[in-house]
């Protein structure tokens, strides 16, 4: 199995005191579908930081392959690009770009064009972000993270805040992503949306980590 990232006896506590992870063990594999669930407080977030590296461990290991990408979608249903007025066309066309006004090419533009295709933008994409519902903005940036290609896609309760019709789209359009065989870390307090998922894991209140299969 080709394995991302490796998890090897981690805990973490924000002041060395109040441990929120203890001895977690866990792994990422290319192609998993891994669904995190826990209530809130239980460390879903950290164990996220954990893992992309914004913060590390008190103790133990983690390891993961050398320039590994990660596309990461939180559940708000704004953009951190902020409420200035943009297309839906040129925010997915961020995933590309490696600068917001560098030039796009033939070839970028068909990916962008099939990205949102795939995604049911494309009637939409040019129109203003402002004027999208919740459900469509989370398409957006589902959308605009797939066109980085990133090696491991970290959805963190994606379907927050939206209504019940655009969360069955969203989680159809996320099976549909693991079937093209992205790596997917799909965040939810509601385990029953993670049904399509391969893998379960269960952050529980002390913090341990159980897989159910």
């Amino acid at each position: 199995m080709d394995e991302l990232i490796k998890l090897d006896n981690i805990s973490f506590s924000y002041d060395n005191k109040n441990i929120l992870l203890h001895n977690v063990n866990f792994n990422i594999c290319r192609g998993d579908f891994i669904g995190l669930v826990g209530v809130n407080g239980s460390g879903k977030s950290t164990l996220l930081k954990l893992i992309t590296g914004v913060v590390k461990p008190t103790s133990g290991q983690i390891r993961s392959q050398k320039g590994i990408k990660f596309g990461y979608v939180n559940q708000t249903t704004s953009l951190e690009e902020g409420a200035f007025p943009a297309t839906v066309y040129e925010i997915v066309s961020l995933g590309i770009k490696k600068k917001p006004f560098s030039f796009l090419s033939k070839n970028d533009k068909l990916k962008i064009d099939q990205v949102l295709e795939l995604f049911g933008l494309i009637k939409l994409k040019n129109k203003s972000i402002n004027s999208l519902s919740g459900g469509q903005m989370q398409k957006v940036k589902i959308a605009k993270v797939l066109l980085a290609n990133p090696d491991l896609i970290i959805l963190d309760e994606p379907t927050t805040g939206i209504d019940t019709i655009s969360q069955e789209v969203l989680l159809e359009l996320i099976k549909h992503l693991h079937a093209m065989k992205k790596t997917i870390l799909f965040v939810s307090h509601n385990s029953a949306e993670l049904n399509n998922c391969t893998r379960i894991v269960e952050i529980s209140d002390n913090g341990l980590i159980e897989v159910n299969k």
